[in-house]
């Protein structure tokens, strides 16, 4: 059941403002900032936690209403932390990194794409978008590699793009500061793990 302030508000938009209503509209305030949609700062999720937390831990906020403060409260809690989630996802998905412009080969002339990639502590993630490239078929799939200057290669992962051509998240355990190029092969499932000679888009860092 609802308090009787929090059942009269949301009827009539009328009397006191229950404590979680003002919760939702610092959230909505805090959405409504553009900077909101840039990279995080440095440390936003212990900031917010903690800012939750000092709400959460303070007895005079949100206890109207008998036990129901107390649950609202806990609801309000788990809202925001659900926004420190959407925040922090946005943020990987806008953070900064090197940006290669992917183009196709001969194999797949109407190829394009691009590929982002940053930094996440264990390794590098490369994060590759493509237009144009057609899913491999059956017993065959596609491979990304970085090479370096000195033609060493590495691969990066596979897909086949059978359900479309969303992102692809490949994964780099070497620096790709040494390794500036990226390639696209096409491979077929017969267990030899060397990269073909079917190039099928490729891509290089820019040089400062």
């Amino acid at each position: 059941m609802m308090s009787d302030d929090r059942a009269t508000y949301l009827e009539s938009g009328a009397g006191p403002v229950p404590a979680d209503r003002e919760r939702l509209d610092r959230v909505r305030e805090m959405l409504a900032r553009a900077e909101m949609w840039s990279e995080p700062p440095h440390q936003v999720a212990e900031n917010v936690l903690a800012a939750i937390a000092a709400d959460s831990a303070d007895p005079s906020r949100g206890q109207t209403g008998g036990g129901n403060g107390r649950r609202w409260a806990i609801g309000g809690v788990a809202a925001a932390a659900a926004v420190v989630a959407l925040v922090l996802g946005l943020g990987l998905g806008r953070a900064p990194g090197t940006v290669l412009e992917m183009g196709g080969t001969e194999l797949a002339a109407g190829a394009t794409g691009e590929a982002l990639v940053g930094n996440a502590g264990a390794g590098w993630w490369i994060r590759l978008e493509v237009s144009g490239l057609p899913a491999t078929d059956p017993g065959q799939y596609y491979e990304g590699w970085l090479w370096s200057d000195d033609g060493d290669g590495v691969s990066v992962g596979t897909f086949h793009l059978r359900r479309g051509d969303g992102p692809i998240t490949l994964w780099s355990g070497v620096d790709p500061a040494g390794y500036p190029s990226l390639w696209v092969t096409l491979e077929d499932e017969d267990g030899d793990p060397a990269a073909s000679s079917r190039v099928v888009m490729r891509g290089r860092a820019p040089i400062d």
